[in-house]
């Protein structure tokens, strides 16, 4: 397999991943799935996430950007950090025998939490508007920007231990 071939298939995996993550998340509440599922549901998304913030910034860092590919990962971004609050359903953390990271401070500080995902969310659209642009300059800037506001959650609202 060649360059271009690895190239393509690096493109097309995000397409599938994000259908597949938005799908899983359209499913339904705590009442309507085990929460099991929505434990892999949630964690499927954050890899998903994760890994198109991988390839926005390989390809930004590439010395010609194709910038119809940062815009997709941008909006796929977006679409991700849009329906995160959705992703954390009453009764979804842990004690069920499911692995999780999610802190307990999500349900119990449901306005701090809701702030967080607005400030993650803000920069992913952010993103999305200077793909459009192809403003190279802003567009690094709000991916760290996007960077923080995964640390400043993660501090908060994520254990280290999976299982208590």
């Amino acid at each position: 397999m060649g360059f271009n071939s690895f190239r393509s298939c690096r493109r097309r995996v995000p397409l599938v991943c994000i259908s597949a993550a938005l799908l899983m998340s359209l499913a339904g509440g705590a009442n309507a799935a085990d929460i099991t599922q929505i434990v892999h549901a949630r964690k499927a998304h954050f890899k998903t996430l994760g890994r198109n913030d991988k390839f926005l910034r390989d390809e930004m860092h590439r010395s010609h950007p194709d910038w119809h590919w940062i815009g997709v990962y941008a909006k796929q971004i977006a679409a991700l950090s849009n329906a995160l609050p959705t992703w954390f359903p009453a009764g979804s953390g842990k004690g069920h025998g499911v692995a999780t990271q999610a802190s307990r401070e999500i349900w119990e500080k449901p306005t701090a939490f809701a702030r967080a995902a607005q400030r993650m969310k803000i920069s992913a659209d952010n993103l999305t508007r200077d793909a459009a642009k192809h403003d190279l300059n802003a567009l690094a800037f709000n991916a760290r920007k996007l960077g923080q506001s995964c640390d400043s959650c993660h501090r908060v609202f994520r254990t280290r231990s999976s299982w208590w």
